[in-house]
């Protein structure tokens, strides 16, 4: 089996709920994605998606990625893309970097194995350890009564855990996350996500000031170095996000016990390949991990629901379901989800093929 054609997408993904606010004051409303399809002489088709989202990716923003394909694709032509690690390796001799791109076609390289083998993708990565993976729900900057409004209908909804957005006024913060802490109910909790907002001096005031809360803190600040300085004034628990970039990265973790629990997103690892690798080593030391991405549609929510579905249940501390976050489809048909989980399905792949209606004409063909 050989590539013989790969091409590329790009549509709007509105965000539901109108704006989303997060750390320093970013605000945005529609996010740009990037689908890949990949072609094959064997009449077998992949799709991967890619969705960087405002400018805590910037250096990954979408309007890079069409430029990067355009170095990735013609390495990729007339290989193989049931060899996933020389898929990767390819690529990664190809381009350095550009994790977002190399995601898009790392994971449609799956979809084509899952498809030749007649096997869902979370069975290629290990089995369904996972069925039905926990979701959190995203409650952005917003006033006490319009967020305790939205945790009222996430909880109607079977959500029994909540990200609160912080990470702007530092001040301001520690009164959200009071507030936050305020309103779970039994059986629930909740994790003040900073989004890099802070700096150190802030965060180490934040989580000195909310320690009796017993959220955690999640990324409080750019750097790993910085996160862990925040760390070690802390007796909140932690969890990292932003700063898990690779390997090494995890391994810093475990050698530090720097988290407790460790947001891997699969774009910003370069796609299932690198995120098992990953993951794997993570749970070998007994860390807890999140299976999501940087923001995306049906397409990306399906990885990660496979990627959920194939993480032991006592080590899988969230997932998220993306789609339910747009108003747009990227793909059909979006993966389950039911009381407050994500499901991965049985269909050979991902199970979901692109929505061409709203993807329109592709934005670059290879071949």
């Amino acid at each position: 089996m050989k590539i013989t054609r790969i091409s590329a997408y790009q549509a709007k993904l509105p965000y539901v709920g109108g704006t989303y606010c997060w750390g320093r004051g970013n605000v945005i409303d529609t996010a740009l994605t990037t689908v890949v399809t990949v072609d094959t002489d064997a009449r077998i088709s992949g799709c991967g998606e890619c969705c960087p989202f405002g400018a805590n990716y910037l250096a990954a923003y979408p309007e890079g990625i069409v430029p990067a394909l355009a170095r990735l694709a013609p390495a990729l032509i007339g290989k193989d893309p049931r060899q996933l690690h020389a898929i990767e390796r390819a690529m990664d001799n190809a381009l350095k970097g550009h994790v977002y791109a190399k995601t898009a076609l790392d994971n449609a390289c799956w979809d084509i194995l899952g498809k030749a083998c007649d096997l869902p993708v979370w069975a290629l990565l290990g089995g369904r350890l996972t069925d039905g993976a926990p979701m959190y729900r995203v409650v952005p900057q917003k006033p006490l009564e319009e967020s305790a409004r939205e945790m009222a209908a996430h909880r109607k909804a079977g959500y029994r855990q909540f990200q609160i957005k912080v990470g702007n006024d530092w001040k301001a913060d520690i009164d959200s996350i009071l507030q936050a802490a305020s309103l779970l109910q039994p059986g629930e909790n909740a994790y003040a996500d900073a989004n890099m907002g802070w700096t150190v001096d802030e965060a180490v005031k934040v989580v000195r000031a909310v320690r009796d809360t017993g959220l955690m803190i999640e990324q409080p600040c750019a750097t790993y170095e910085e996160c862990l300085h925040v760390r070690s004034r802390s007796e909140l628990p932690t969890k990292l996000d932003e700063c898990v970039t690779g390997i090494d990265v995890a391994e810093r973790i475990v050698h530090d016990r720097s988290a407790e629990v460790v947001c891997l997103k699969i774009s910003n690892l370069g796609g299932l390949t690198k995120a098992r690798r990953v993951r794997d080593y993570l749970i070998e030391h007994g860390l807890s991990v999140v299976s999501e991405d940087t923001w995306g549609g049906e397409i990306t929510t399906a990885a990660v629901a496979h990627f959920a579905a194939s993480t032991p249940p006592e080590l899988l501390y969230n997932t998220t379901d993306l789609h339910n976050y747009d108003t747009v489809t990227s793909g059909t048909p979006g993966p389950r989800t039911a009381a407050g989980r994500l499901y991965a399905g049985e269909a050979p792949g991902l199970g979901v093929e692109p929505n061409l209606t709203a993807l329109g004409q592709p934005v670059a063909v290879y071949q």
